[in-house]
């Protein structure tokens, strides 16, 4: 949509230019600018003298009688054409999985939604889990990922859990070393955190991989890993029969820096899960909303790139929520994105 917007003001003020530089050059070949500033600077007369000390109406300086007709008509045409188009996009996973409505236009996207015409009454399901969606988490049904990131935040801390979450977010490869069950439900809730496009799960691998291959792998204790580095977010799960101690069963090691202003979709989500208000089920459609959401952005500014218009991005990003801070987000979602939107 806003590739659209875009070229299609850039018409308009096309258009406003050229019939006011057709005026302009009239007005010239009448009497040049340059003399009548010479003019003027002697104290004398010019035949713009008068016309200099009012501010001139748009009429004026295009020269056409019904301008503001014509840029309304522009804007309602716009406006019409974009409401045509326009399609609610609903994530498969808040969908009621019995749905008996004619579905016969829909359309399915690599990103794992439907699009579907939003005067049909579709009911929304927020207590149903996806994981039976992916066959890596199909032995882990009783828990949603709302409740195991509640859990992770609580035996993390604030601190470890935050470089976690920024992990995943911005395309940092998260690996989940320990017991099998724990193991899977980590990864099943730190990987609902971004699209689907965007995740490549390797819940339970016999060897490490790395993370060109994937950006969320799962281990065994006895599998050989990498030391920390700024690439690789490690999350170690250790049984309680072999703590040390008082030591955490959940340990982060990842040696990157956190930015000094954290990314907006970050921000969001440590707020939400620290609401105590919100149950389990409107955090799930809340994170869906804001996935949904930053995804979004995250396709526009990509369409923009495959476009041509890199010398607009600062202004875009601001005018749709994001900032510089988000830029590493973005581009890390916009991997799951066609290479050539345009």
């Amino acid at each position: 949509m806003w590739p659209f917007l875009i070229d299609n003001l850039k018409e308009i003020i096309k258009e406003l230019q050229d019939f006011a530089e057709k005026k302009y050059n009239a007005e010239e070949a009448e009497c040049p600018q340059r003399a009548m500033r010479l003019t003027t600077a002697n104290n004398g007369m010019s035949c713009h003298s008068t016309s200099i000390k009012q501010s001139r109406t748009l009429i004026d300086i295009t020269n056409e009688k019904h301008v503001f007709v014509r840029i309304h008509m522009w804007l309602v045409w716009i406006l019409s054409a974009g409401a045509r188009h326009f399609i609610e996009i609903f994530p498969m996973s808040l969908l009621d999985d019995e749905l008996n409505y004619n579905f016969e236009h829909q359309i399915e996207t690599e990103e794992g939604f439907t699009l579907v015409n939003a005067k049909l009454p579709v009911n929304f399901n927020f207590n149903w889990d996806d994981s039976e969606l992916l066959s890596e988490f199909s032995e882990i049904t009783e828990k949603s990922a709302t409740v195991i990131l509640r859990n992770l935040k609580r035996m993390l801390g604030r601190d470890q859990f935050r470089q976690l979450l920024y992990s995943c977010l911005t395309g940092v490869q998260v690996l989940v070393r320990g017991p099998k069950i724990q193991r899977l439900e980590s990864l099943y809730g730190l990987s609902s955190l971004v699209p689907r496009a965007c995740r490549r799960v390797k819940a339970q691998e016999l060897e490490y991989m790395d993370p060109d291959t994937c950006n969320f792998i799962g281990v065994d204790t006895t599998v050989a890993v990498p030391l920390p580095c700024a690439n690789v977010c490690r999350l170690d799960i250790i049984l309680d029969e072999h703590k040390v101690g008082n030591a955490k069963s959940h340990i982060v090691k990842w040696t990157g820096m956190l930015p000094a202003k954290l990314p907006t979709l970050l921000i969001k989500i440590e707020k939400s899960l620290d609401n105590e208000k919100l149950g389990n089920s409107v955090l799930k459609a809340h994170f869906a909303t804001l996935q949904e959401e930053w995804a979004n952005i995250a396709k526009v500014v990509h369409a923009m790139r495959g476009r041509g218009h890199r010398g607009d991005l600062s202004g875009l990003m601001l005018s749709l929520g994001a900032g510089p801070q988000d830029k590493k987000l973005l581009d890390a979602w916009s991997m799951g994105l066609p290479s050539n939107p345009a």
